[in-house]
């Protein structure tokens, strides 16, 4: 009777398995998108009928729009399921490889259906949904005729930028999805990736005191600088990327350098800058101008970088 049980409940396990993978869409109804239960069937299928493709910039071979989704669907399933280790994620892009590979019209993923983080001050859910807007323009003007392989790869890579900005937002934003999907868009419209010029982007750094977010005189003089160079030309943009030395955890210098760059923030909007011409990222301690062991108090870490373009 006591394995007798334990065979129902594995059965009612899998039988709920199967009931969430029967409701979920591609609408995010229910809230769950992928079921974990269900992804390594899910993903041995879509790489049964369109082997991965996961390398960016090597073509996949179908010919055809849909084949070429299906197998890039199908790489982006299986990183998902190995070293990133989201068997939810991975199941749901499986799914959707699998959908295209029967000829069925997937469309790139509505951000309103991901929780984004930081629509308020970064913006984010705001650049997903431009980046969107240009993807389907391309799509609508013939991209899958012309280039399917390429227009594939576009489709993906934003997928997978939108789904790794719920999951991990501080190391995706410009992360590798995204440079994909930037990459493929600009071979799609036919010029390079776009790049600033060097000479184009002029940075400023401004340094803390130990453990603290509140600007020093000196802080204060740089920044009021920055501000008198950029105000009333709307054109401007401005970039803060708040940082920390190695002492102490990795949450607690994440909140320090997001308090750095805000208290930044604040001072150029004082200072009659506007808030939609600013954006801000916080490293914490990742990423030092300075690379340190941990622990250690070097001030040039602790600083937010003013990038003004």
């Amino acid at each position: 009777m006591k394995n007798g049980g334990t065979v129902s409940r594995y059965l009612i396990l899998i039988a709920a398995g199967v009931a969430l993978a029967g409701c979920s869409s591609w609408s995010f109804h229910p809230p769950i998108k992928g079921n974990y239960i269900l992804a390594p069937m899910n993903r041995s299928s879509i790489e049964e009928v369109a082997p991965p493709n996961e390398a960016a910039h090597t073509p996949a071979t179908s010919g055809t729009f849909t084949g070429d989704l299906a197998s890039d669907y199908s790489g982006l399933s299986r990183a998902l399921g190995g070293p990133l280790h989201d068997a939810a994620g991975s199941d749901y892009f499986a799914r959707k490889g699998l959908k295209a590979a029967a000829g069925v019209a997937v469309p790139p993923e509505e951000n309103g259906n991901w929780l984004i983080p930081l629509e308020v001050p970064n913006h984010y859910r705001t650049m997903l949904a431009q980046a969107r807007a240009r993807l389907v323009r391309a799509l609508d003007a013939g991209a899958p005729q012309r280039a399917p392989a390429l227009a594939a790869r576009a489709q993906v890579s934003y997928d997978c930028w939108v789904e790794r900005m719920e999951q991990d937002w501080w190391q995706s934003v410009n992360g590798r999805c995204r440079q994909e999907f930037e990459q493929a868009m600009a071979e799609l419209e036919g010029h390079a990736a776009p790049a600033a010029p060097a000479a184009a982007v002029h940075r400023y750094n401004v340094y803390f005191e130990f453990n603290r977010a509140v600007l020093t005189p000196e802080a204060r003089q740089i920044v009021q600088s920055v501000a008198a160079s950029a105000r009333g030309d709307h054109a401007v943009r401005i970039h803060l990327v708040g940082k920390a030395d190695t002492v102490g955890t990795d949450g607690y210098n994440m909140a320090l350098s997001h308090r750095r760059a805000d208290a930044v923030r604040a001072l150029l909007e004082a200072d009659g800058i506007s808030a939609g011409q600013i954006t801000a990222t916080w490293d914490g301690f990742r990423n030092p101008p300075v690379p340190t062991p941990h622990g250690v108090r070097e001030p040039r870490n602790r600083v937010v970088e003013i990038n003004l373009q």
